[in-house]
């Protein structure tokens, strides 16, 4: 497996992570705004929550396809597509003016959406060394972080004082000023020039998804996201019926994104001396005891001591998953590879975000953040179990 790094400028690196910051930020920003956006020109509440979903539905393929092409036709051509289609799609929600319309355009921006990720990521991965992928990939995911943060928090807020189409237009606008900087960025990976076959494809991708050293970073990452779609689709309805205002529940979430800002770094940094399937344990253990914490009440401290432990378990995964998969990926199969990681980041909240929901129908909202405690814990189990074989085999090998 060929894990080859190119010599990349700090001011390219640094101009990498801000368009990874806006290639997540316009998705970000439209969360919290687009199905009152969709009411507001017509839709019913049915045909809302239809244009909210259909956007996870084409952004999760298109992810895994496009990140394939980032490897055959390199990375900057893709960063740049990946640019133009965000600026595009979010120029287009300021012109929309039904909801069938709207509804086109997050077609075309989930579809569009699945340029940016693979290749940002696969361009910031080739920058770093096997040892260094963790620190590498802890840059990229407090960009991504910072993303949804203030994504979240302007969306809400701006749009209430500008207006929806002011706030597109003006989006667009500092997207399209990114995308003239793009063209600063050097050519890095240049691939060979080969016809794509079908056959070969199915199988690199079959051999990454089957890849054991792949597998529990991108289970770890799906579980996390899962937990994540059970927050915000359950708990903050749950959180509501206690009487918490808007502005109180955006300040229980922007608690765990703060603190899986701040514990990125050092999380990536320490998965590179002590090994990366440590963190992802850590993570996910600590995943499962926070929403153990926000099963016990809904009152007095626990949903802030909650938030505070996801966000660590957050910080500790994103970084770690990320490296791994940077680590166990060939640079002519990155894109692919990262284009599942990004997959997986959003089919987690849209596969958690209706499982929730339907055993807050069969049962109560307890029993769906009963669910969050189960599953990480349980991979956090075998995980542990197969590190500890793994170390025991490796002695063992060193005594004989």
């Amino acid at each position: 497996m060929e894990n080859k790094t190119f010599r990349i400028k700090k001011i390219h690196l640094i101009l990498v992570l801000i368009l990874s910051f806006l290639i997540n930020f316009d998705s970000a920003i439209v969360i919290p705004i687009i199905a009152n956006y969709a009411v507001n020109l017509g839709a019913t509440v049915f045909f809302a929550t239809i244009i909210v979903g259909i956007y996870s539905i084409f952004h999760i393929p298109s992810n895994i396809f496009l990140g394939r092409l980032v490897d055959k036709f390199g990375r900057k051509n893709f960063l740049v597509l990946g640019i133009f289609f965000d600026g595009i799609s979010i120029f287009l929600y300021f012109l929309a003016m039904n909801p069938i319309f709207l509804l086109i355009i997050r077609v075309v921006h989930g579809i569009g959406g699945g340029f940016g990720g693979p290749s940002t990521m696969s361009y910031l991965s080739d920058a770093y060394t096997k040892e260094k992928s963790g620190k590498g990939m802890a840059f990229y995911g407090i960009s991504v972080a910072f993303s949804m943060l203030l994504g979240f928090l302007i969306g809400g807020l701006f749009s209430s004082f500008i207006g929806y189409k002011n706030l597109f237009l003006i989006i667009s606008i500092i997207i399209f000023i990114f995308l003239l900087l793009s063209f600063s960025l050097p050519t890095t990976y240049k691939p060979e020039k080969v016809k794509l076959n079908t056959k070969n494809e199915l199988r690199i991708f079959s051999k990454l998804i089957t890849n054991k050293n792949l597998l529990y970073p991108y289970i770890s990452i799906l579980v996390i996201f899962f937990n994540l779609g059970i927050i915000t689709a359950s708990y903050t309805i749950y959180l509501k019926l206690y009487n918490y205002s808007d502005a109180q529940i955006g300040m229980i979430l922007s608690i765990m994104v703060i603190l899986s800002i701040i514990i990125h770094y050092p999380a990536g940094k320490l998965s590179d001396k002590i090994g990366k399937s440590k963190i992802l344990i850590i993570g996910l253990f600590l995943s499962g005891i926070s929403f153990l914490i926000l099963y016990i009440s809904p009152l007095y401290i626990f949903p802030y001591l909650g938030m505070v432990l996801f966000g660590l378990a957050h910080g500790c995964i994103y970084p770690t998953a990320g490296g791994m998969v940077k680590d166990e990926s060939s640079i002519e199969n990155r894109g692919m590879a990262t284009g599942i990681f990004y997959a997986l980041n959003v089919a987690g909240v849209a596969i958690g975000s209706p499982i929730s929901g339907f055993i807050v129908v069969l049962s109560d909202f307890r029993g769906a953040i009963f669910i969050g405690i189960i599953i990480p814990l349980f991979f956090s189990f075998i995980l542990f179990t197969e590190t500890i074989i793994f170390i025991s085999r490796n002695r063992n090998r060193r005594m004989g």
